[in-house]
């Protein structure tokens, strides 16, 4: 004969259920708070007429091979990349950009941030995340063309808009890619064409950037620190947006003071020193670097090596266009590169996204 078990329970007992539910409600809610806003975030959805993947690079690139394509691009991207999701929405909307881009690719999907193991292009196995640092996609978006024999053709970084894609697909087309950089392509298409005079930029001085002459590489070697060399041109409106948005703004100019930071010109003279010791005017070192736009940011570390770049157009909302104030994530991303460059994290941290979302993580955990 059992015992009878009593349905009564002590205070203690109903004290902790209490708190139970309380805790329970209170982690509901905050999953709730939590998932809206991330639901408010722009997100990343891949166009459809992608190329579904097997997780087989090699096996991926035959089968394009096979339907006659040239080849596969990977798309490696992050699903809250503002630069992701401005080229989904406008770029791979384009229809004469999708019909010659799936045309003579197929074109796959690699998230950086999965943990989804692929047969990558060397035949070995890797972790998507992984891959892309294998494949030195450090930066999201990054696009990196293939051909059928597996050779790399171009990896191009940063978001491109239907205009500069168009000439990407050219360069590919052409050949060019076989013995000319892309940059000096599109310097020579825009000579054949014929260059369109540009006004002179005004007023275009930087707070806390020095002007031409200048010698970081004496600089840094006296005073040890992060170096920025900004690039820009006469009549560049993102220049000039980028100027009084971002670089002027109070909070990166704060960050700006530990930098030793050189604003330059390439339409103008003046001898400079670079940190890793270049020395000439700023077009000559803007072809030496192969900066194929502007504005180009270029980041070094305290030891004169270049850490970064920025060398696509970066200052976009989610529709690929130029915004007319300051946003905050932009405001925010480019303190994070400025913060990833000076603590060095750029080192152990290839690839800036992954870097950047256990950073803010971690900052979130301790506040």
């Amino acid at each position: 004969m059992h015992a009878a078990v009593s349905l009564r329970r002590s205070p203690a007992e109903i004290r902790r259920r209490r708190l139970c539910s309380v805790f329970g409600l209170a982690a509901l809610i905050l999953a709730a708070l939590l998932l809206t806003s991330a639901d408010a975030r722009e997100r990343l959805e891949y166009p459809d007429w992608f190329t579904p993947t097997f997780y087989d690079l090699p096996g991926d690139l035959d089968d394009a091979v096979a339907r006659g394509k040239r080849g596969i691009a990977l798309f490696f991207s992050a699903e809250t990349c503002l630069h992701c999701v401005a080229m989904a929405r406008s770029t791979f909307q384009d229809p004469e950009i999708v019909r010659r881009l799936s045309g003579q690719f197929d074109v796959i999907a690699v998230d950086v941030f999965s943990d989804v193991e692929m047969v990558g292009l060397d035949g070995e196995m890797h972790r998507a995340r992984e891959l892309s640092e294998h494949e030195r996609a450090t930066f999201t978006p990054t696009l990196l063309f293939v051909d059928a024999s597996g050779e790399r053709m171009l990896r191009f970084v940063g978001f491109a808009d239907p205009e500069r894609m168009t000439v990407i697909l050219d360069y590919l087309d052409s050949g060019a890619w076989q013995g000319e950089s892309l940059r000096d392509y599109a310097a020579r298409l825009q000579d054949e064409e014929g260059r369109v005079a540009s006004p002179p930029a005004a007023d275009a001085e930087l707070s806390g950037f020095q002007q031409p002459p200048a010698d970081l590489a004496a600089q840094r070697t006296a005073n040890p620190r992060p170096s920025l060399v900004l690039f820009e041109r006469d009549g560049c409106e993102e220049c000039q947006r980028l100027r009084e948005q971002i670089l002027e703004h109070p909070s990166v100019q704060e960050e700006l003071a530990g930098f030793h930071a050189l604003q330059l010109n390439t339409d103008h003279g003046g001898i400079v020193v670079l940190p890793d010791g270049r020395h000439g005017t700023a077009g000559a070192l803007a072809a030496e670097l192969d900066l194929a736009h502007r504005p180009g940011l270029v980041f070094y570390a305290e030891d004169g090596q270049e850490a970064v770049r920025m060398d696509s157009t970066w200052l976009i909302d989610h529709s690929g266009q130029l915004p007319d104030a300051t946003r905050q994530d932009l405001l925010a991303a480019f303190l994070a590169r400025l913060d990833y460059v000076a603590s060095g994290a750029y080192r152990d941290w290839p690839q800036y996204q992954r870097w950047r979302a256990q950073r803010d993580r971690a900052q979130a955990s301790d506040g």
